[in-house]
C-alpha cells in the first residue's frame, strides 16, 4: 500500500476512512482530528492553562504529546499531573515513565503521592476497607486532580478517554437506563461550584490508532496493567 497523499509506503490503513497513510501523514491526520474535536466543542480558549491527567498509560501520554504539539498553534499552556497511587510493582513504573515524558517535553508538572493523604490503594485492599477498590480509586483521583488543578490555577483538566471508552459507557448507560451516568462522559464537563471543567480531546479517537501513534512517535508508556483493574469499567 502507498500513502494517499504522497505516494510513500503506507504505515497504516484506516478502514473506516478507506485511506492508507505514511507515518508523517498519519500523524497529521491524527492530530488534526484532535484539533477539530477541541474546536468543535470549544474545549480550549487561547491563553488558557490546561492540566493533563497522566497515568503513565498510552492514552494519557498520547494526549500529553498531542496537546504539546497543538499548544503553540492554539496558544495554550500545559501542566502535567500524575498521582502515585502506591500500588506495589505498578505505580512506581507508571510515575517513572510519566516523569520521563514530562522532562522530555520540558513541561511543568506535579507528582502527587497518595501516601501524603494518609493511605494508598494497596492499604485499601490489604485492610479490606472496601470491595469497590476501583470505585474508590476513581473517586480519590478525581478529588486530588481537581484539588491540584485549582492550586495550579488551571482552566481545564484534560483526560485521555478515547472513542472505545466512550462507546463502552454509552452501551452500559443504555443497558442500565442511566442517563445521568451518560451525561458524565460528554466531551466537555463544564465547571461548577469548585469543580474544574474537564475535557476529553481523544473522545473520537479509536484506541487502535492511539497505539499506532505511540509507535510512530516513539512514546514510551507503562504496559503493565493495574493488578486491580479487573474491577474497573473505564479509566479516569
Amino acid at each position: 500500500m502507498i500513502c494517499k497523499f504522497c505516494g510513500k509506503p503506507a504505515s497504516i490503513y484506516i478502514r473506516y476512512a478507506n485511506i492508507a497513510l505514511c507515518r508523517e501523514h498519519f500523524i497529521q491526520f491524527f492530530e488534526k482530528r484532535v484539533k477539530r474535536t477541541i474546536e468543535r466543542f470549544k474545549m480550549i480558549s487561547p491563553g488558557e492553562k490546561i492540566g493533563v491527567a497522566v497515568s503513565g498509560g498510552k492514552d494519557s501520554l498520547t494526549l500529553l504529546h498531542v496537546l504539546y504539539s497543538l499548544s503553540k498553534l492554539m496558544d495554550f499552556k500545559l501542566i502535567g499531573f500524575t498521582i502515585n497511587l502506591g500500588i506495589r510493582k505498578y505505580s512506581e513504573e507508571c510515575v517513572k515513565i510519566a516523569l520521563e515524558n514530562f522532562r522530555k517535553l520540558k513541561l511543568e508538572y506535579r507528582i502527587i503521592n497518595l501516601r501524603d493523604y494518609g493511605f494508598t490503594i494497596d492499604d485499601i485492599v490489604q485492610y479490606k476497607i472496601s470491595k469497590r477498590v476501583c470505585g474508590i480509586c476513581g473517586t480519590v483521583k478525581r478529588y486530588i486532580l481537581n484539588k491540584v488543578a485549582r492550586e495550579e490555577n488551571v482552566d481545564r483538566l484534560a483526560t485521555g478517554h478515547n472513542l472505545d471508552d466512550f462507546l463502552q459507557v454509552i452501551l452500559q448507560g443504555y443497558i442500565h437506563g442511566d442517563l445521568k451516568y451518560l451525561s458524565k462522559y460528554f466531551p466537555v464537563t463544564p465547571s461548577r461550584n469548585k469543580l474544574i471543567s474537564r475535557i476529553k480531546p481523544l473522545v473520537f479517537t479509536p484506541e487502535e490508532e492511539i497505539k499506532k501513534y505511540t509507535v510512530i512517535k516513539g512514546i514510551d508508556y507503562c504496559m503493565k496493567k493495574c493488578p486491580y483493574s479487573f474491577q474497573a469499567s473505564s479509566h479516569t
